[in-house]
């Protein structure tokens, strides 16, 4: 059954999420997307100027943002705080900062270069899930709300994405977060997750041995292509194009999953 978007419009109105890794990419679409339905949206990032953040015209949701890394306790802890002072209580918490390890195998590093990727890959991409969960869980209950998790076909699939043994460890964790949370908090949360195929967006890796982080798609046409060419469909798909996808996770037309992935990967599943 084809659900109307005015069936999510209705119902994400006025409702309170706080999302991680809002400034840019999936984030950043869905931010915007919560914001013209006129959910009131807080936003946890490093990036100062999430872009999200901005008041959407037209709409009466209101955008927060708390510039604070995703591991850190503190900082999800203030974001829930400000959630709940501002709005009164928080119906969904989506956990969706990521980074990327470039795509690097066992042979491309030394031992010490492997422990110090290792260690960012999974403080960031389950250290972080699991820190925001707990800081938003009590909260979340009371709302009898939902939490939504960004994972990656690289929690299924372990060749030709470009997924190095880090990254594809890491998202191989957080599905066993995702359905873990989903058994601790029933019956009064229910916890899901999108794992998107190659998705073009501001995703950053961070390369062994390098001070900062950098994007993992430089040449976009070429990541296109080979998107495009590992899948079934031969389909590419945006940010933008993702969003639905979470927001049927948000709302009660998804009232009877938990523990559940979606996987928009064009197909990866039966390649």
């Amino acid at each position: 059954m084809a659900y109307p978007q005015s069936s999510f419009e209705d119902e994400l109105a006025g409702s309170v999420v706080l999302l991680t890794g809002g400034a840019s990419g999936i984030g950043r679409a869905l931010g915007q997307a919560l914001l013209r339905r006129g959910s009131h949206v807080v936003t946890l990032d490093r990036d100062g100027a999430a872009p999200e953040t901005q008041a959407v015209e037209g709409t009466s949701g209101r955008s927060l943002h708390v510039v604070g890394d995703v591991t850190d306790p503190e900082a999800n802890q203030r974001a829930v705080d400000l959630a709940v002072a501002e709005f009164g209580r928080l119906d969904a918490f989506v956990g969706n900062a990521g980074v990327h390890d470039g795509g690097a195998t066992v042979r491309d590093l030394s031992p010490g270069q492997m422990r110090d990727l290792a260690r960012r890959i999974l403080d960031v991409n389950v250290v972080g899930y699991l820190v925001g969960a707990c800081a938003a869980a009590d909260a979340v209950e009371r709302a009898d709300g939902t939490m939504v998790f960004t994972l990656s076909d690289a929690s299924f699939v372990v060749s030709g994405n470009g997924a190095g043994v880090a990254y594809a460890a890491s998202k191989h964790a957080g599905l066993g977060v995702v359905r873990s949370l989903a058994a601790q908090l029933a019956p009064r949360v229910r916890v899901n997750a999108v794992a998107p195929g190659g998705v073009p967006t501001g995703l950053s890796s961070l390369a062994p041995g390098a001070e900062a982080e950098k994007a993992v798609y430089g040449d976009v046409e070429s990541v296109v292509e080979q998107i495009r060419s590992i899948n079934p469909l031969r389909t590419v798909l945006s940010a933008e194009d993702l969003v639905p996808h979470y927001l049927y996770l948000l709302t009660s037309q998804s009232r009877g999953l938990t523990g559940h992935v979606l996987r928009p990967d064009g197909g990866l599943s039966v390649a």
